[in-house]
């Protein structure tokens, strides 16, 4: 029974909202075998995230210095976190001739920070229990999509616009990256209350409708 409490915390809510943002993509959808295949690769980027995070997990717990610990977020987590939930989009389907438009580096890019948010909530779950995996599923999973979403519009105006793609991405990566690691500090320090992080979970979310109404309007496919 636990077992399937923790599958269906740490699952299902993930699933939920790649269909939800799936249905975003609403003048040329990508294949969903793509967006399973980007789902995937975002779970699988934990790995080395992981590898690079395990050390210094307990100065991320312990420390008592707020500057180091707003260090620790942006450059341990952030950007560790969101550089492999990007390069598993840039690698494996930024090239794709299916990669056409703006709206799919978004939609790749929610597809691949979902997995990955997924398979990090299922390892919370199972360590912590179902209580927290139930708050996880509904407040970190959206705003890992919102992160990735964010980075994924610049990936898709890179795509579009060739000649300054090193620029778009890194502009992306940086708003992705900035934006992770202050929520991070801020809920790792509790300097903010749970009412708070659901603001900050809703004002990234506003951000990435913004984005994605950006990208509809500008839509090669649009009718």
């Amino acid at each position: 029974m636990r077992s399937i409490l923790i599958l269906l915390v740490s699952v299902i809510p993930g699933m939920i909202w790649v269909y939800f943002f799936y249905r975003q993509d609403r003048y040329e959808p990508e294949p969903a075998r793509l967006i399973i295949k980007a789902f995937i690769y975002g779970g699988i980027a934990i790995l080395p995230v992981g590898v690079i995070e395990f050390p210094f997990a307990d100065q991320l717990t312990a420390t008592a210095n707020p500057l180091r610990l707003l260090f620790l977020s942006i450059v341990v987590v952030g950007l560790t976190e969101e550089f492999f939930k990007l390069a598993v989009v840039y690698y494996g389907f930024y090239h794709s001739d299916e990669f056409n438009e703006v709206m799919d580096g978004i939609i790749y890019s929610i597809s691949a920070g979902l997995g990955f948010a997924v398979v990090e909530n299922l390892l919370y779950t199972v360590v912590f229990g179902y209580q927290v995996g139930v708050m996880r599923a509904f407040v970190t999973t959206l705003v890992h999509a919102s992160f990735s979403g964010i980075a994924g519009y610049y990936l898709g105006m890179a795509k579009m616009k060739a000649e300054s793609s090193i620029k778009l991405i890194t502009i992306g990566l940086s708003q992705a990256v900035l934006l992770h690691g202050i929520y991070d500090f801020l809920v790792v320090s509790n300097l903010i209350s749970m009412w708070g992080v659901i603001l900050l979970m809703i004002a990234f979310y506003v951000y990435l409708v913004k984005l994605i109404k950006e990208a509809d309007a500008i839509s090669p496919f649009k009718p």
